[in-house]
């Protein structure tokens, strides 16, 4: 088996068709064996009654089913235990990937033996059937490709690793709730070789009231930990560590913003957030312990901790 297509999937009826398809429609894998995996998080919807009759036709299909809501971390992470592939692509219930994508991603792969590629995302009202081509591929090796993602703040699915890495690495970090960052971030440290295409190989369905997305205080929470937990890794370079700051005082400052408007201009973490821009200044430890005590008595979001 060389690829495993993860799909994580909870109360997806109205998109998962669409997502599955755009796998069966991949160009190029005549010859090559692969399998969709889906695991539903105990959905409330027709999700599972949808992909049990795509599966009629397809036996590549696999079906799992959590018999609780466990969040997405944790489901994506038990997808890829069950996967069989040399390669996983893990993909969003209600994302797109055009026709070209395994192919494209294959072929750098095979370029530049990475063990893990990313590539561009866009949110589209409209999915293209094609890659959308822009510059040439970028090639990291070692902790270059973990600083590149630290700054360039990579937050989808679509892209594809080796099984070996994602293991390696642990996947997804349990102790968020949703995968978006965490999971780019940790593969990426431990990965030795990285591609990144300067080109848009994925494609986000326009924003939903079901989707993840719509819940900006869990964005903002699960960053701030993301964050804070790899903030506790060793052999952090001096970038990456400026760059994990950054983020700690971005996900502040924009919960400041979206829930207190003109008057987050007025906070102490909007001047913070500024030098840090101007400067590279990095936050007090008092006022990192501070924030951590604040998004832990959020009331909101889902928590994946004590």
């Amino acid at each position: 088996m060389l690829i495993s297509y993860l799909i994580t999937v909870f109360n997806k009826e109205t998109s998962i068709e669409g997502t599955i398809q755009s796998i069966q429609n991949q160009e190029g894998l005549q010859n090559i064996e692969f399998e969709i995996i889906c695991y539903d998080d105990f959905s409330s919807d027709n999700s599972v009654k949808k992909i049990k009759a795509l599966q009629k036709d397809d036996s590549r299909i696999k079906i799992f089913s959590n018999e609780r809501n466990i969040g997405p971390s944790k489901s994506i992470n038990k997808a890829a235990q069950d996967a069989l592939g040399e390669f996983l692509i893990p993909i969003d219930g209600d994302d797109y990937i055009p026709v070209d994508f395994t192919k494209t991603i294959l072929k750098m792969q095979e370029k530049h033996n990475a063990d893990l590629l990313f590539g561009k995302s866009k949110r589209v009202s409209n999915f293209p059937k094609k890659i959308i081509h822009l510059n040439d591929e970028k090639f990291f090796q070692n902790l270059k490709g973990f600083e590149f993602c630290v700054q360039k703040k990579i937050c989808h699915m679509g892209f594809l690793v080796k099984k070996k890495l994602w293991h390696e690495s642990g996947g997804a970090d349990e102790k968020v709730f949703i995968q978006d960052q965490s999971l780019p971030l940790r593969l990426a440290l431990k990965s030795k070789s990285m591609v990144y295409l300067e080109s848009y190989i994925y494609f986000l369905e326009s924003r939903s009231h079901l989707s993840l997305s719509q819940n900006t205080n869990q964005q903002h929470h699960d960053r701030f930990f993301t964050c804070i937990n790899l903030l506790e890794t060793n052999k952090l370079s001096l970038c990456a560590k400026k760059g994990l700051e950054a983020q700690l005082i971005s996900s502040m400052w924009k919960y400041q913003r979206d829930n207190h408007s003109y008057r987050a201009l007025f906070s102490s973490i909007f001047i913070i957030y500024i030098f840090n821009k101007l400067f590279g200044c990095s936050p007090k430890s008092a006022d990192i312990e501070n924030w951590t005590l604040f998004f832990k008595n959020l009331t909101d979001v889902r928590k994946m901790y004590g």
